[in-house]
């Protein structure tokens, strides 16, 4: 995740450079917002990898977790896949930055 992690820093980095320069110029805002991050439909719930990647990345951006390939499982598997990472999330429960999106789960 730090080569992630760099490059978010580095978009951030400069466009804070640009922005504080005596003679502005209009500059494109390549700053990155947020990360679309894929959850694997293995049935396993979330990895430990997975858990602290989000962890770590949600400081610098908004994280939003998806289940890849969802529209190849049925209603049920998805829901059964969402009840798995519930089961496998307490640890993230705590941490303000994923209540939320596991209520929402719920």
């Amino acid at each position: 995740w730090q080569p992630i992690i760099d490059h978010i820093d580095s978009k951030f980095e400069d466009y804070l450079n640009s922005e504080s320069r005596v003679n502005r110029r209009q500059m494109p805002d390549s700053r990155i917002h947020c990360c679309l991050y894929f959850i694997a439909p293995s049935g396993h719930g979330l990895k430990p990898l997975d858990i602290e990647f989000m962890k770590r990345l949600h400081e610098k951006v908004n994280v939003i977790p998806l289940i890849a390939k969802a529209d190849t499982l049925t209603p049920e598997e998805c829901q059964q896949f969402k009840k798995q990472m519930l089961m496998n999330s307490s640890c993230m429960e705590a941490h303000p930055a994923f209540s939320s999106a596991i209520r929402q789960l719920r």
